[in-house]
């Protein structure tokens, strides 16, 4: 049977990789106009009346982000993905830009040194009593956005700087106070919402080579969790100079008036229904029985047959009468021991005869006959395999004669035999790994597989032999064909006589289609407790293949006994967030973290404190304090509330026992 294990949170960081939370990085000069005047006075004799002024005045802007939205290239990543479907009711959304320096490059106040002058709004679409009040991004002149509108409030008093031009274009969003005014951050809030990460390696090839290009950026994120079952759009907004310490500044607006942002970049997603979330679909797979075999039956020679994984189909004899016999493609139930003396002349050579229940088993003659097929439908590599079979032929015959006849041959330069071309190489080992073979094969009945289940399998290495040798039979047909197929296909780069143990899982859930990005860690040995992860350190298993064969279907190929399989998302899909409410513990609370990133059960947030419940907007200048009640640190920043506030990817495991 397969037992399914409960889901964890994996490692922030990679085996040989460190993530660092750093509060903040300080641009060398903010963005702005400069005057720079440089003055030199020269005095030839000691008397006032030799001085000589020299003067130079330089004037000169360091021109960061401020109007124009940012380009693509220089935002990493955003979480929850743009457009994307799944579980993100208890995130808290996050932008990651490249350039660390951003969200201190200005000033969210006129004292606020260390506060990120960049934020981001979560409007949810039950926030608004209409559609015509949803926050449109709309692309409006820099002359305009200064001048104002009647009951559009944004400060008149921001001065353009050098290389800025009233006619420039800049994207803004106009929404009611009354829908913005709950959401935005306190001034206390917005000392925890902006950290830098750096990336390190202990691998001296990773630290030398690869992280310098990517080993600093900037993130941002939002003080509020998206709508439960239902869409959100996320705004990166600019409050440079519109913070007070009371918070911001609405300029006297009105509850009815519009209050303008500047944005400079956005995006939208949808939260899934909490029963078909990534973990929940998971758990709920159909993995009796563990491997691919229709259902027990009570006649014990049919259950002989079931239990390997046969199925029954249709079957029409040469001389044209009918039956029905057994099948079995290349996922089988336990490993196949079993080999043949290739090449046959025939598939008919490979049917098998069950004289008690009077019933062919056709299994390795489809294997044999699909390969032929296969080829002959590639008429290029087909025309590659049969040339490259006649000169391996003669060659072999010309060596012999040498060998015979060695006196009367010229000691001409011979040609040397040729070994098998990477075309044909690559396609005899892709189809070892299942490549190119059509799905009906591998799964002939949806019984084998029904929606919404995972089954564990071995690849049988005879009905690959078979597939192989029906490949190889193009341009067989006389016995002497016969023998000199055997001759090269005895050459050891087929690996027949190698034993080949290849094993795998193949899943049929909405997870594959949903959650594209999927990582199959396969281990060797039956781990059921993922507190035990690093005893199957060292015992991981080589991932050969990975594909989605169909919209919902995705199969993984290992070298190796596979017994335990972990299931899991992207690192890239780390992501900030709150604990859901539970049976267990009905508020949503938050689990604290060592520094080296482990989960600290004995430390519990909960509740989580609001700045308005209903809402769902965290209080973080508060949570920051209870954390810091528990951890009793000196100094508790957003570097070390990024590191409390970070999610790590969900995971699954299965663990197969015969």
């Amino acid at each position: 049977m397969t037992n399914i294990i409960k889901r964890v949170n994996s490692m922030i960081a990679k085996e040989k990789d460190q993530v660092q939370f750093i509060q903040f990085h300080q641009p060398a000069l903010e963005s702005g106009d400069y005057h720079l005047k440089v003055e030199q006075t020269l005095d030839y004799n000691g008397t006032d009346k030799d001085l000589k002024i020299y003067e130079r005045e330089l004037t000169f802007t360091v021109q960061g982000e401020r109007f124009e939205p940012l380009s693509p290239n220089s935002i990493y990543a955003v979480f929850p993905p743009s457009e994307s479907l799944g579980d993100h009711s208890n995130v808290l959304p996050h932008i990651t830009v490249k350039r660390s320096t951003l969200p201190w490059e200005r000033y969210p106040g006129f004292e606020d040194e260390n506060l990120s002058w960049l934020i981001l709004l979560l409007f949810r679409d039950s926030d608004f009593e209409d559609e015509a009040d949803k926050p449109k991004p709309k692309n409006i002149t820099l002359g305009e956005l200064l001048e104002g509108e009647d009951n559009i409030f944004f400060p008149k008093d921001t001065e353009l700087q050098l290389g800025q031009k009233p006619k420039d274009l800049v994207t803004v969003i106009d929404v009611k106070k009354k829908y913005v005014k709950d959401i935005l951050p306190s001034h206390n809030d917005l000392a925890y919402l902006a950290h830098v990460r750096k990336a390190s390696s202990s691998d001296p090839i990773l630290e030398k080579e690869f992280l310098p290009f990517r080993n600093e950026y900037a993130t941002i994120i939002s003080n509020r969790l998206p709508e439960p079952n239902g869409r959100s759009i996320v705004h990166l907004v600019s409050i440079e100079g519109r913070y007070t310490e009371d918070g911001f500044d609405f300029l006297g607006a009105g509850d009815e008036d519009l209050i303008r942002f500047v944005s400079l970049a956005s995006w939208s997603f949808d939260c899934v229904d909490p029963n078909q979330t990534f973990t929940q679909l998971l758990q709920r797979l159909n993995h009796q029985p563990s491997t691919p075999r229709l259902p027990e039956n009570n006649n014990p020679q049919t259950e002989e047959y079931l239990a390997n994984g046969y199925i029954t189909v249709p079957h029409g004899l040469r001389k044209g009468s009918k039956t029905i016999s057994w099948y079995r493609g290349p996922l089988n139930t336990g490993y196949n021991t079993e080999t043949y003396q290739f090449p046959v002349k025939a598939a008919d050579e490979l049917l098998r005869y069950d004289s008690e229940i009077a019933m062919f088993d056709i299994s390795y003659a489809a294997a044999w006959q699909l390969g032929r097929m296969l080829m002959l439908e590639n008429k290029r590599l087909a025309i590659e395999l049969y040339n490259w079979k006649r000169q391996h032929s003669q060659n072999l015959k010309r060596l012999e004669q040498l060998v015979s006849n060695l006196p009367l041959i010229s000691r001409r330069e011979d040609k040397p035999i040729n070994f098998i071309p990477p075309n044909l190489k690559e396609w005899f080992r892709g189809v070892e790994l299942l490549k190119g073979i059509p799905f009906n094969y591998l799964v002939p009945d949806e019984r084998l597989l029904p929606p919404e289940s995972i089954r564990f399998f071995w690849v049988d290495p005879l009905w690959i032999d078979c597939l192989q040798d029906g490949t190889f039979s193009i341009g067989r047909v006389t016995n002497a064909d016969v023998e000199d197929d055997h001759k090269i296909r005895s050459n050891k780069e087929f690996n027949l006589n190698e034993e080949r143990k290849i094993t795998g899982i193949i899943m049929r859930s909405k997870v594959v289609s949903g959650w594209p990005g999927l990582i199959v860690d396969g281990y060797d040995r039956a781990v059921a407790d993922l507190d035990s992860i690093d005893e199957t350190e060292g015992n991981i298993l080589s991932l050969l293949r990975m594909e989605t064969l169909a919209e919902d279907v995705l199969i993984c190929l290992f070298q190796g006994e596979v017994k335990t399989v972990d299931i899991h998302l992207e690192p890239e899909s780390m992501h900030f967030g709150l604990d859901a409410p539970t049976v267990e513990s009905p508020e949503w609370s938050k689990n604290l973290r060592h520094e080296n990133g482990e989960l600290m059960d004995e430390f519990l947030i909960s509740p989580i404190p609001w700045h308005n419940q209903d809402k769902e907007v965290v209080n973080l200048e508060e949570l920051t304090q209870q954390m810091n009640e528990y951890l009793k640190l000196d100094e508790f920043t957003s570097a070390q509330f990024g590191l409390q506030m970070i999610e790590g990817v969900q995971k699954v495991r299965f663990v197969y026992q015969q």
